[in-house]
């Protein structure tokens, strides 16, 4: 396992405050932090699916773990990121950390090939992944390779971590504003693709989690039989890909939202939440 050496700064994106950190390799990583947000949650899905991803030969950045020290070098004077490393001390997650990479825009779209882009779209589908849009693609373009980015909201690993359920029509709603969305797409190349990850090979992502991830889950007593309801779990899930047809279908059929709709339904459930529970 690398461990992390320096500190460099931090990237201010949403909530889970990510850091460039130098690691015992000499290479710089993006650590997302178990301190932060439900950072152990989020660095589950994020493992899981990331290598899922990598099984289907999809763009994404392989994670690596990364152990936070007592005694790495922060050089920080901001509290709030000595707080957050003094809480993540322990097993976190790290991303390569690439270079010069520039945000995916439209600009790069007629270089990226189409399969792959509805590869990109369907895996999303599949993993109601619904943190992916034109302003906020997650996707970045190094060494004019695309590289997809920031799987911790994949809901159906969530899902099958927490066993909450998500509505999937209010979700659809999201992914209809995927750049990679378009209609009619042919979802049966993936889901052969799906099918033929090897269950060992599930098994085998899911047997890397470190036990300092699993027992706050709570899905069982022991880490070795939590591994075995998680991979059971997203086998199921990857042996019944055809579920992207019955999606795809509700997915024609779902409003698309404009951006003005969009902003005024947020606003709306701002106000409801405030009237509710009182302005944060």
């Amino acid at each position: 396992m690398l461990t992390a050496v320096k500190f460099y700064q931090e990237l201010r994106s949403g909530s889970s405050l990510p850091l460039i950190i130098s690691a015992s390799d000499g290479n710089k990583y993006v650590a997302k932090l178990c301190g932060a947000g439900d950072g152990i949650l989020a660095n589950v899905v994020e493992w899981l699916a990331s290598k899922l991803g990598t099984l289907l030969h999809l763009p994404v950045i392989s994670p690596v773990f990364l152990a936070i020290p007592k005694t790495l070098d922060d050089a920080s004077w901001d509290p709030e990121i000595r707080e957050l490393l003094q809480k993540s001390i322990g097993v976190n997650l790290g991303l390569p950390y690439l270079e010069n990479a520039e945000t995916y825009s439209e600009r790069a779209a007629h270089t990226v090939d189409e399969n792959l882009k509805d590869e990109i779209f369907l895996y999303d589908l599949f993993l109601l992944n619904i943190d992916r849009n034109p302003a906020n693609p997650n996707m970045i373009i190094h060494q004019g390779e695309l590289r997809c980015l920031d799987y911790s909201s994949a809901l159906m690993i969530r899902s099958a971590l927490t066993r909450e359920n998500y509505r999937e029509h209010v979700l659809l709603r999201h992914l209809k504003r995927h750049p990679f969305y378009h209609s009619p797409l042919m979802p049966y190349p993936f889901i052969n693709k799906l099918r033929q990850v090897a269950d060992s090979d599930i098994s085998q992502i899911v047997s890397e989690l470190p036990e300092e991830w699993l027992k706050p889950l709570q899905i069982a007593a022991a880490a070795g039989e939590a591994r075995e309801i998680i991979s059971a779990r997203l086998i199921a899930k990857k042996n019944h890909g055809e579920v992207l047809l019955r999606m795809l279908d509700m997915l024609r059929i779902v409003k698309h939202e404009t951006e003005e709709e969009r902003h005024a339904r947020s606003l709306q459930n701002r106000l409801a939440f405030e009237q509710k529970h009182g302005k944060i």
